[in-house]
């Protein structure tokens, strides 16, 4: 059976390797995270990288596969002998529970019904001596009546077999005729008493037949049970005696051809290792940028060279090299290994009409937006071409992969190899994985370094507004809509109120108790709403001291940091100060910093809560 891990989610952009006994599915793509054929290693999301084809002949079977195979019908041996067991237990717990459900409670309610039909019930109401007929009897006969009618039904309600829905039915009529005139049994005369009997003792045998059928059933599903159960079992130990004649035919082949295996085991596995670590250490690479929160002019650099070093260090490259596109020209930005030994005359520096532009594999990796990947470069004019560096002996294989920030290609990661034929598809795959990595790590530089700036920008125009707000002569306050809590107030309308800076912000004025009278708010919500700004309002506002002072409101609707606000002023009535100016004042500075305007956002209410 294949054994994998789970894959971490996609963010982590770690791959997890995977040995796996399954063929694969030929019309998959690449990165499906398919596992490979027999006898193959591979990355989970990576093409195979093959150790050894699969022979076809059973006594060919390499001794992994051998193992495998054993340890695969043992596991079914297991599974199989596990699963007949749970099999027939549950057969078992369905029998009991549809006995007991089908039969049992059947029965059993039919009895309560034949109980209480019976001398001690109404057997014992129905008594031809009319001296000993009460009212009191006729009470008994109710509730005797009641409980049959609800034992009846219970009754009905259960599964019914076709025979057994014939005998109900023919007993209903009678049951309901004894059970609706057994209640005025008081009035009744003898012979009416006998009558009643009678049908009491008819019902009562048609309850005897009905729980003779359940019993009969019981019996018939019982022997049903146990042909059932005994067929599973002849079954069961035919499965095992399968399973262990195969699992016989494997374990005599399974040393053979042992060392062979294991050293192409062991081969596979380091290759499979150095893959697995150059992929772990880029996004380890990645991680500890984000960690120190590096997002200064070094960051790329450090990216880059971590990169070109990670791919020398795990074997995968004699050298490694970045190239960034600057305009027309292209830049060799970081290098791993010795460049001149492995590069000799590669400048660092080219133009793309050049020589060495004409043969870069970086370059045209730029220009094409794809890998360029070339195993035998001694047989590949693209790269023999006149003016071309010369490829030194050991330098059997060359490939390129593009760099991408913000979806453009900005680079490309130049690698050589020292093995021909080297970038199969699980290579390739893996460099591509390996670029795919640091052009998201790049992208997220990009990002980070752009909310930094906002918030730094944000912060100023908060403090700005603030600032303009505190040196204006005028009481001014900055709430928030719909639920009016403060979010900038100055010192002039804190002393207006006698209250406080630091106990106001985040809340309501009216939770203090002071600010306009709840009817002056009604109205100045009301032409905020319809009108976006409100000039002159005569109002009147409560102090903490009690005082109401009459005042003129201005008041315009802004966004501040993404939020529906109201910038408002107040002047006493006495006071000859111009509030509409100095609110104007206000909100020309604030929109040199696109603080906000009175836009309304796109999903966003008009309507403030009244009660703030």
């Amino acid at each position: 059976m294949p054994r994998q891990t789970r894959p971490p989610a996609e963010n982590s952009r770690i791959r997890i390797v995977t040995l796996c006994q399954k063929a694969p599915d030929p019309g998959a793509s690449r990165g499906n995270g398919v596992c490979a054929g027999k006898g193959q290693l591979w990355f989970h999301g990576f093409p195979q990288y093959k150790v050894r084809p699969m022979p076809t002949a059973l006594t060919g079977f390499s001794m992994r596969n051998r193992l495998l195979l054993t340890l695969v019908l043992s596991l079914v041996l297991v599974a199989a002998s596990a699963l007949l067991g749970l099999w027939q237990t549950q057969r078992m717990a369905d029998t009991t529970e549809s006995l007991y459900a089908d039969r049992l409670v059947p029965l059993s309610l039919l009895r309560e019904m034949a109980r209480d039909l019976g001398p001690q019930g109404l057997g014992g109401v129905l008594n031809p001596v009319a001296g000993i007929r009460t009212q009191g009897s006729d009470r008994d006969a109710q509730r005797l009546s009641d409980a049959l009618r609800r034992q009846w039904q219970a009754y009905l309600g259960t599964r019914l077999d076709t025979t057994e829905a014939v005998l109900a039915q023919r007993l209903q009529p009678q049951l309901d005729s004894l059970l609706t005139e057994v209640v005025t049994a008081s009035r009744a005369s003898p012979d009416d008493i006998r009558d009643l009997n009678r049908q009491r003792l008819s019902v009562m045998r048609h309850l005897d037949e009905l729980a003779g059928f359940q019993l009969s059933q019981a019996r018939l599903d019982t022997e049903r049970t146990r042909e059932a159960t005994g067929d599973a079992a002849r079954l069961g130990l035919l499965l095992v005696s399968v399973t262990a004649l195969l699992c016989g035919m494997m374990v005599w082949t399974v040393w053979w051809r042992y060392d062979e295996e294991r050293r192409a085991g062991a081969d596979a596995r380091e290759r499979l290792h150095r893959m697995y670590q150059a992929l772990s250490q880029t996004n380890q690479l990645i991680v500890q940028r984000e960690a120190v929160l590096e997002l200064g002019p070094t960051a790329e650099q450090m990216l880059f060279d971590g990169l070109c070093r990670i791919c020398v260090e795990t074997g995968h490259a004699r050298v490694a090299t970045v190239v960034l596109q600057d305009g027309s020209q292209f830049v060799r930005a970081a290098s791993a290994g010795e460049v001149e030994r492995w590069m000799p005359g590669a400048p660092p520096r080219w133009a793309l009409d050049s020589a060495f532009g004409q043969s870069s594999l970086s370059t045209r990796t730029i220009l094409a937006d794809s890998h360029q990947i070339i195993n035998r470069p001694l047989q590949d004019p693209r790269v023999t071409q006149p003016g071309a560096p010369v490829i030194p002996p050991g330098v059997e294989s060359l490939a390129a992969f593009p760099l991408r920030r913000n979806g453009q290609v900005v680079g490309a990661l130049s690698v050589l190899a020292g093995e021909p034929d080297f970038f199969d598809e699980t290579v390739i795959r893996l460099f591509d994985e390996m670029t795919g990595d640091l052009s998201f790590a790049l992208d997220n530089l990009t990002r980070e370094r752009e909310r930094a700036q906002a918030l730094v920008t944000a912060r100023e125009a908060g403090d700005e507004l603030r600032n303009l707000m505190q040196a204006m002569p005028v009481h001014m306050a900055l709430t928030r809509l719909p639920d009016g809590a403060v979010l900038a107030i100055n010192d002039a309308m804190c002393r207006r109120y006698s209250i406080t800076r630091e106990e106001v912000l985040g809340r309501r004025l009216m939770d203090l108790g002071v600010g306009m009278l709840p009817s002056d708010r009604q109205r100045y919500y009301e032409v905020l709403q319809q009108q976006m700004e409100v000039v002159g309002l005569p109002v009147q506002a409560s102090t903490r001291d009690g005082r109401v002072l009459n005042s003129r409101v201005y008041a315009r609707r802004v966004r501040y940091h993404g939020q529906d606000c109201v910038i408002g002023c107040s002047v006493d009535q006495d006071d000859s100060t111009d509030g509409a100016a100095a609110l104007a004042s206000v909100m020309k500075a604030a929109s040199r910093r696109d603080i906000g305007s009175g836009t309304q956002s796109p999903g966003e209410s008009l309507h403030a809560d009244p009660q703030s």
